[in-house]
């Protein structure tokens, strides 16, 4: 009994905690990593012209930049590791330990019941599945927009480097 007591304590405390963490560390490494390839950007990179005295300046901070994004990963890399670890650790143990709690109490239930909740279980699998259909459908809209947004700040770039010259 002292052990389960302790594994829970610990499941308790360690899972949300690595959640958190990793929640954490997932934003903090969108926040710090570049942008996909293709994604348009607040301030466009331009060919600074040999005369620009901006660049200098502007390879010192993309040196900067960098260095700081490499660092980043270098030090985020051990924990998001030792999460993964940690999560495929408890994860296992949770799923063994859930699994005899519902066989339990499924044993005690009643056959209307039981039917019941079958019932209600594939009426949500067919909700989610088609709600997964729907955001998918949302996100390629989305992917096409970006695109013609992209290719339309593209086009008046070039007409405006063409009326510049």
């Amino acid at each position: 009994m002292r052990i389960r007591i302790t594994l829970r304590a610990l499941a308790a405390i360690v899972l949300p905690l690595s959640i958190l963490l990793c929640g954490g560390l997932n934003a903090m490494a969108k926040a710090a990593s570049p942008a996909p390839a293709g994604a348009s950007q607040a301030a466009p990179a331009r060919k600074p012209s040999a005369d620009d005295p901006r660049s200098s300046q502007i390879k010192a901070l993309v040196e900067k930049i960098r260095a700081l994004r490499e660092q980043f990963q270098s030090q985020t890399a051990p924990l998001e590791a030792q999460i993964k670890s940690l999560r495929e650790k408890f994860d296992a143990e949770l799923a063994s330990l859930e699994a005899q709690r519902k066989a339990l109490v499924e044993q005690g239930e009643s056959s209307g019941l039981k039917s019941l909740m079958d019932e209600e279980a594939a009426q949500m699998a067919a909700l989610a599945a088609r709600e997964k259909e729907e955001i998918e459908k949302i996100r390629e809209r989305y992917v096409v927009e970006r695109k013609n947004l992209q290719e339309s700040v593209q086009r008046r770039r070039r007409e405006l480097e063409t009326e510049k010259k």
